[in-house]
Parts: C-alpha cells; structure tokens; sequence
C-alpha cells in the first residue's frame, strides 16, 4: 500500500526512543510522521495537505501539550488528537476533553490498547469527512438537519435534489421521529419556492370541526365563534409549500375537499361564496399505511394517487445504524451550543450501546436522549452510567416471560436479571469491574449474581 493511500498520523513526542518505537508500531497500516516539538508539530499541520490525527505529547519542551492541542484544533478543528502522556491526572484530561481531544492515553501504553484507540479515532474522523464530502454535495440540507451517509439517506438526499423544483405533490411515508418535516423543509429550502412560506399542519391534531376552518379560511359571522375573518393555512401558503403531517388524520369529508383544492387549484373561505385561486405545493407525511386504510373506506383512493406523485420511504433509525454516530456528533454539537456547555463527547461504550439499541421512537428518541444527557452529565464525557435503564437493557424482555402463563415474580425477576447483567457484562468485555461500576453495584455482589443467575462466560 502506497504513502498516499494510508492514514496519517503525527507523531510528538521530544523522547526519540518514543518516537521511533510508534514509527515501528505504525508504519506496516499508517503513515507516521514524527516531529520532536510542538512547533514543528504545527508546522505539519498548517503546511501538509491532511493530517488525520496526532498522538501528541501532553509533556513537551517548547509549550505545553495542551495549548498545543487548542492550536491543532484551531488549524483543523477536523484533527483528531490522541493525547500521551506518563502521569493521568483528572484535570489534565478534562483539559484536553474541553479542547478537542479524541482521547488520554498514559505511558507505557499497551500497543493493542493503543491500536484499538487510533482506529476508532480514525473511523470517527472518516465518518466525518464523509459526511461533509456529502452535505457539500448537497448544499443547504445541513441546515434542515438531514444528517447520514448511509445508502438509504443518499438516496433520498438524490431524490430531493431531483424533484425539489417541480410542483408535483410528494408523500412522505415514514415511522413516527423518522424526520418527516425535515425532508419536507429540505424540499421547501432547495425550491424555487425558498422565499415563499411553508405552513405546518399537524392533521391529527386538530378537530375534525375545525379542520376546513384551518385549511381555508372563514369570514366574520361564519359560525358563533367567527367573530372576525381569518386567513386558512392553505391561503396563507400561496406560492410556497404547505406541509400536511399526519394526513391519514383527515375525516372523509375533509379529504374530498382537500382533492378538489388539488384539483382546481382554488380554495372558498367558511362562510363566503368567493372562490379564491391559491398555488401551493403540497407535501404530504404519514407513518399509516395508507393502502390499508383505502380497504376501510377511511382514506379516499383517488386522494391517495393525488397525494403520492412522488413517493419518498424514510428508513426507521434501526436500519441505518451507519448514522448513528453522526448523527450523536450532530445532537451533542447542537445541544452543547444551544445550552452554553463546552464540547462534549461519548466513551466509546456508550456509543456502543446506542449504536446496539432498537431506537422504537428512531431519531427524535436519539435527539431527546442526547439533549437530556448533555443536560445531565457532570464531566466531558458521557459514560455509560448516564444512559437510563431502557438503553442498558435494550427494551428486550426474555421471550420465556413473555410466553408463559402464570410464571412467579420471583422467576420473572431472575431471568430479567440474568438477561441485564449478561447484557452488561458482554458491552464491557466481562470486564466485573466495569460491569459492576455501570450497574452501580460491588464487584462481589456481582460475582454473587453471577454464581446465583449460572452466569459463565462461553
């Protein structure tokens, strides 16, 4: 493998025993580069055309580890930097955190901790180049908040670029918290229609008596409440996008209405006989089946094909975990801004488990979990312990209890217990002393556990 076609990684250190030790250990995968100062250190970084990640001395002669991170990072905030150093102190670490590193490694390191450590730096950093390789592709979805680079989001990001200049009607079909409204905003933002508004409607949230009221508009006098004209969303829209989330909500009459305002392409205000011409774009979002709902009679058909002109099938969270680490980036970046929080970042476990987990209410479940624990964690980095119990256990209940009939709370409780801490031990490696630290126990009350549940490593 060719120089070029490697990873680079600086090397810092002023001990030349250090340096040629890693140039050994990574030269085979990577393409080390070994300076001896921090000022050459940021001459790299400033003069070579990539530098994906530092293992920097915190220790150094000419300026201090630290401010020499702050500088890295102010070069290339896309750097990842490893810090080494041969005393760990908790407020050194919480420096480099607060400053960007990936992470604190001591000497003498272990050569497979190490390695293990340089290839999730790297992969965070590939998922990030990738990710702006593609918003930059596609400019201004950032932001709408689309965010992912896996097979299924490039399709839609495609398809978005394809048709966000027609006026045809679009059905978006999704799971609840699959982010609906922001392929609909992401439409609206990449149109011709950009500097006209989009109208929000929640369908399901509004009484059904009420609906055509909404939708069009009524004049003073129109029913006991109308005691002045209004405006309908459909009116106020004129020219842009009006988005109906939670269309299957529609009563019958409603969507006939709704069909003919497609049709005709005018709406008539309650209470008036004046037919007003609108040219809206209609977006449309549902997490219904639709199909099945046309068998009930409780959707119109001919509505249905009116609406899906242009189908777009938004993937549940599960089914791109490729994403989830970018999109935590995203949610922990956001949050951090939005409530004046240094930087922070997950421990590796933690990302693992919320890369493992179901995601039942998909990305806005992952939006909210990560704006509670920026919220709630004390430190730099969010660990394990500050997941709730949901994500530890992954919501699965054993099978057996679900089955049976008449099982005993104290059986139930045990195979839910065994199913935790196996759970537990195998994200930590069955490492007991971490097990035991992540369910907020003593090491010997889990070995007892263990003996009582017959739990043995295969």
């Amino acid at each position: 493998m060719k120089n070029e076609l490697k990873s680079s990684i600086l090397v810092v250190d002023d001990d030349p025993s250090v340096r040629e030790a890693l140039r050994i250990m990574l030269q085979d995968v990577y393409h080390p580069i070994l300076v001896a100062s921090s000022f050459e250190a940021l001459e790299k970084i400033q003069k070579l055309p990539v530098i994906d990640l530092a293992l920097l001395d915190i220790n150094m002669p000419d300026e201090d580890g630290i401010e020499t991170l702050r500088k890295m990072k102010e070069i290339d905030p896309n750097v990842e930097v490893i810090m080494v150093t041969a005393n760990r102190t908790a407020e050194a670490a919480m420096k480099t955190i607060k400053y960007g590193a990936y992470d604190y490694v001591t000497k003498p390191f272990d050569i497979n901790e190490l390695t293990v450590i340089i290839n999730r730096a790297l992969e965070k950093r590939n998922l990030t180049r990738m990710n702006q390789v593609l918003t930059g592709e596609i400019d201004g979805l950032v932001d709408s908040e689309l965010v992912g680079k896996s097979p299924s989001m490039q399709t839609i990001y495609s398809l978005i670029e394809k048709v966000a200049d027609s006026d045809s009607t679009v059905l978006i079909h999704g799971e609840s918290g699959t982010g609906k409204e922001l392929v609909a905003r992401a439409l609206h933002k990449k149109s011709n229609r950009s500097q006209k508004p989009f109208v929000a409607v929640n369908c399901a949230a509004i009484p059904s008596e009420l609906m055509e009221s909404e939708f069009f508009g009524h004049e003073r006098g129109a029913f006991t409440s109308a005691i002045a004209r209004k405006i309908g969303k459909f009116e106020f829209a004129n020219g842009g996008v009006i988005f109906l989330d939670d269309v299957s909500g529609l009563s019958l009459p409603i969507q006939a209405k709704l069909l003919r305002v497609l049709q005709e392409k005018e709406i008539v205000r309650v209470g008036s006989n004046e037919v007003i011409p609108v040219e809206v774009r209609v977006i449309a979002a549902t997490n219904d089946d639709l199909k099945n709902l046309i068998k009930q009679n409780r959707f119109r058909e001919d509505l249905y094909y009116r609406l899906k002109v242009v189908p777009i099938e938004l993937p549940p969270l599960r089914a791109r975990q490729d994403d989830i680490p970018l999109l935590v980036e995203h949610f922990i970046r956001k949050n951090c801004e939005r409530q004046h929080k240094p930087f922070k970042k997950l421990a590796t476990e933690t990302l693992d488990l919320l890369s493992n987990y179901n995601w039942p209410g998909n990305v806005r479940e992952l939006e909210n979990l990560i704006e509670m624990l920026v919220l709630l964690s004390s430190n730099g980095i969010i660990t394990v312990k500050d997941l709730p119990a949901n994500i530890l256990t992954n919501q699965i209940i054993p099978e057996s209890v679900e089955a049976s009939e008449g099982i005993s709370l104290k059986k139930a409780r045990q195979q839910f217990e065994r199913q935790f801490i196996l759970r537990v031990l195998e994200k930590v490696r069955w490492n007991q002393t971490k097990a035991a630290k992540v369910m907020g126990i003593h090491r010997n009350t889990l070995i007892l556990k263990m003996e009582e549940l017959d739990i043995r490593r295969q």
